[in-house]
């Protein structure tokens, strides 16, 4: 009896701080909503070295495989100008998903911002297109794993069964991480994720030798003009596809709205460098041609440089663990969408069932464990799986990249008085430039040699039949996101106009600065970091505008609706520094806004 009511208790405890960390009053909760929310509440031991570790982790296979089918696209100069715009479109995505995560600290993350914002259906249509988005990179990095260990057993000549074994085991096994519970995962992702970058630092000085600068720097640069490099894009999102995972951890998240943004800006920073790195030494070190059509890139160049024999062999060994971290945290958000569109009742009930005293979504788990595993055999005898399933991935992504920021946009217009701990900056540039761009790279699918677009409409039409005639009559309203939803409702129909907007911290000092004599601050001054952020966000604005209409350009010249007026290496070098500057500054206003917001 006594080790019943402990348990209670300790419920009770996550109750009360799922409840806390949505802003609710507690008083204002019916006692079936708070019954239901203790059934189905998660664990929240995860602080801002798990949610660096998860946001690294589930990304950087990125650096591993997916990112190369571009390479013939677009050559790699084309690759190292779409990979630039792609890595200031995460950045700041990262920035402005923060500010959503922490006001709704939710395990449906896009299912609540949608859900509050517009309404049921939109927010069963952003946590589909979340969910596509995980279970389609979950079955891409099982194939590619299963891959790489089959490179890692017979160099010359891979074997496919061998390949569809042991993505097979690798999701039997991570399945079992995964319910053994959310803390035990997390340890284990943190050491995968160590793992993963020492193999990145290992093939980068294994490749060192073999770098030749003609293989870059290639006669013509773009070897299929700005076309290439645009085609390229769709492939390029892979290095960086799914970071959003962590905005699903802030239910499971210790403080979210200091360990969040700030995990998520510092894991955003490390992968680019990531980024940078790994394409220099795999474009140099070996022919892209053949590097650009295999799910094993990386042990690729590096037999190209060493041969084979056991230099090889450690090395891809340790680098299956890059695979392996990022399937790990791919599994992870898949489960955690189901479990939240289950939970509320958009998709079946019992994917929202909770294991009692583990506290993991151990159905969920097993069902798309289960669903990855037949794609996978489905995967043996369809060669061109992994490309498929990566473009479906980050299609669906930019999708709910898009609504995500529709929803941003909204919630400050009619919620202004809405808890936001966090606010993202240089509003209403960043989430506007991040809705146009990720609109753009949706476009961009035009330009790939794989057709994803029809079978991506498949799936949503499937989505909408199903909330059409099953899903909308079966919303459980005791859910958490309905909940928060309800009491913002009768609080606004009770207030009658809305409150006035909440200042965000430092509003005041930054009003004082602008408007007064301000005193000489030194860098450790917090009020001169707030000065300097403050100066920075109004040279955003201007230019990401720029940043546009750079890729706007580039379409126009892709098309030959535009002549060339310089030549292609002033072409290419102008815009590779625009991106380059427009990175470095959206880092350097990342950065200052999540210490200003976590002091």
């Amino acid at each position: 009896m006594a080790g019943i009511d402990k348990r209670d208790v300790q419920f009770d405890a996550i109750v009360n701080e799922v409840v806390s960390e949505a802003h609710l009053n507690r008083s204002l909760l019916l006692p079936e909503e708070i019954e239901y929310i203790r059934e189905h509440a998660l664990n929240r031991p995860l602080g801002v070295i798990h949610i660096w570790a998860l946001g690294v982790g589930v990304v950087i296979t990125g650096m591993y495989f997916g990112w190369n089918f571009g390479l013939p696209v677009g050559g790699p100069i084309g690759v190292l100008v779409a990979s630039l715009i792609v890595c200031v479109l995460y950045l700041a995505w990262v920035l402005a998903l923060s500010e959503l995560s922490v006001a709704m600290p939710f395990a449906g993350g896009p299912l609540a911002f949608g859900r509050r914002a517009v309404g049921k259906w939109f927010g069963f249509l952003m946590g589909w297109s979340m969910f596509l988005e995980c279970l389609f990179a979950t079955i891409g990095t099982g194939l590619a794993a299963g891959g790489y260990i089959a490179f890692l057993s017979n160099p010359e000549h891979p074997d496919r069964k061998l390949t569809t074994a042991c993505a097979i085991l690798c999701a039997l096994v991570f399945f079992a991480i995964q319910y053994s519970g959310v803390k035990q995962q997390a340890v284990v992702m943190l050491w995968l994720t160590y793992a993963a970058i020492a193999a990145l630092v290992w093939f980068w000085l294994g490749a060192a030798p073999g770098v030749a600068l003609e293989r870059v720097f290639s006669r013509p640069l773009l070897p299929t003009g700005w076309s290439g490099v645009l085609g390229a894009v769709p492939y390029a999102l892979w290095w960086l596809v799914i970071i959003e995972t962590v905005a699903l951890a802030a239910e499971e998240a210790r403080d979210p709205h200091v360990s969040i943004p700030r995990g998520l800006v510092l894991a955003q920073i490390t992968l680019v460098a990531l980024v940078l790195l790994t394409w220099w030494f795999a474009s140099a070190a070996a022919p892209y041609a053949e590097t650009g059509v295999v799910d094993y890139p990386l042990p690729l160049v590096f037999k190209k440089v060493w041969g084979t024999g056991w230099f090889l062999t450690a090395f891809s060994a340790l680098a299956v663990a890059g695979m392996l971290v990022s399937y790990n945290g791919m599994i992870y958000a898949t489960s955690r969408q189901s479990f939240s569109l289950g939970r509320a009742g958009y998709l079946p009930k019992w994917l929202g069932t909770v294991h009692s005293t583990r506290r993991t979504p151990h159905v969920s788990l097993a069902v798309w464990t289960t669903v990855t595993i037949l794609f996978i055999l489905f995967g043996h005898f369809y060669e061109k799986a992994t490309a498929v399933a990566i473009l479906i991935s980050t299609l669906t992504a930019v999708i709910w990249y898009v609504l995500a920021m529709v929803c941003l946009v909204i919630l400050r217009r009619k919620e202004p008085a809405l808890f936001r701990p966090y606010k993202v900056p240089a509003y209403p540039s960043l989430p506007v430039f991040v809705a146009v761009l990720a609109g753009i790279a949706g476009y961009l699918y035009v330009w790939s040699n794989v057709q994803v677009i029809f079978p991506t409409v498949g799936l949503y039409v499937v989505a909408a039949v199903w909330y059409a005639l099953r899903a909308r009559k079966n919303v459980l309203p005791v859910a958490p996101e309905e909940v928060a939803a309800r009491i913002a409702e009768e609080l606004a129909r009770k207030q009658g106009v809305a409150e006035p907007r909440a200042a965000a911290p430092g509003a005041e000092d930054r009003g004082f600065i602008a408007h007064a004599t301000a005193p000489i601050l030194m860098p450790a001054d917090p009020l001169y970091s707030q000065q300097m952020q403050t100066a920075l966000e109004r040279i955003a604005g201007p230019a990401l505008v720029v940043g546009i209409l750079s890729l706007v350009w580039m379409i126009l010249r892709a098309r030959g609706l535009v002549q060339d007026l310089f030549s292609e290496v002033a072409e290419v070098a102008a815009i590779t520094l625009l991106w380059g500057f427009l990175f470095a500054l959206v880092s350097a206003i990342g950065l200052m806004s999540t210490r200003n917001h976590g002091r």
